[in-house]
């Protein structure tokens, strides 16, 4: 062997021990620290109590770049005070989970959103949730043009969800929302971005089972009643939001005039499957967009 050739694996040989070196220094000023009683509930990266973060969503440590990225919503009082001096209005509000890369700056400075936060479902390192303000009907344009803006660069988008909060009143309940959701079939469910008639695990519709993280309607919430059915909010689905939420006003308008117990479960299907095409922006393009997805 020419002593150069000797001379370069000697070379590579200081440079690999060099680099053995640093990185074990580096584990040591981690590891060895008297306040080293913490660890990052993303990473398990051992923190002190100088290092450590903690997050008010839910009270766990985190180290500096796995920091949970939130903000709790703050619901205008304007809106609000509005909606309680209209017994009668019909309110809704959007949960949209992105699951990849997006513009964060741009959505949360946007005037309909009131809130954010990381989800569990939401695996990407930049997914967050966005929750909107509440929304009146003169809301739905700006609010679909914003979810038409949306593009999202990661995989697995089929992970966000975009749950619906519709206004809560005593006539308003979960099972009168279940039978609602039976009467569509799958093309009107599609049609209207739900995924419930798809297997889903996030939204199983079944007949009382109305509370939790996996199921259609989630009547868990005091003032709303989630309708967990619907699939992420995006460019790909934005000419859904539109019908999504003149069926649902639909709906909510059919309930409110109605006291409790005179409604018929096939009544209720019935006026469903009916509303799903007759609200004035599904148009028969749309229809035929549909029926071409098939």
């Amino acid at each position: 062997m020419s002593t150069e050739a000797v001379w370069g694996v000697r070379g590579a040989l200081y440079e690999l021990r060099l680099r053995a070196v640093r990185e074990l220094r580096a584990a040591v000023r981690r590891v060895v620290c008297a306040d080293c009683r913490y660890a990052c509930e993303n990473c398990d990266e051992t923190l002190c109590g100088d290092c450590v973060r903690w997050s008010d969503q839910n009270d766990c440590a985190y180290c500096e770049d796995c920091m949970p990225d939130y903000k709790y919503p703050e619901y205008s009082m304007e809106r609000r005070s509005l909606m309680n001096s209209h017994e009668h209005m019909f309110t809704v509000g959007l949960e949209i989970e992105i699951n990849g890369g997006h513009d964060h700056a741009r959505i949360k400075r946007n005037p309909l959103i009131a809130g954010y936060c990381t989800d569990g479902s939401l695996y990407h390192r930049e997914g967050l949730e966005y929750q909107t303000d509440i929304l009146f009907s003169t809301d739905i344009d700006a609010l679909a043009a914003l979810v038409e803006s949306i593009h999202c660069d990661g995989s697995e988008p089929e992970r966000a969800g975009g749950h619906m909060h519709v206004r809560r009143t005593s006539r308003q309940t979960p099972s009168r929302w279940y039978w609602a959701l039976k009467g569509l079939s799958d093309r009107q469910a599609r049609q209207l971005n739900m995924r419930h008639t798809t297997g889903c695990r996030w939204c199983e519709l079944r007949h009382d089972y109305y509370d939790g993280k996996d199921t259609a309607v989630n009547g868990a919430h005091c003032d709303t009643i989630e309708l967990r059915t619907f699939g992420r909010w995006d460019e790909t689905t934005a000419h859904r939001l539109t019908p999504a939420i003149e069926w649902a006003h639909h709906m909510w308008r059919y309930f409110e005039s109605h006291d409790l117990y005179q409604l018929k479960t096939a009544g209720i299907m019935r006026e469903s499957a009916r509303s799903a095409y007759a609200t004035p922006r599904t148009t028969p393009a749309m229809r035929l967009a549909v029926r071409k997805e098939d």
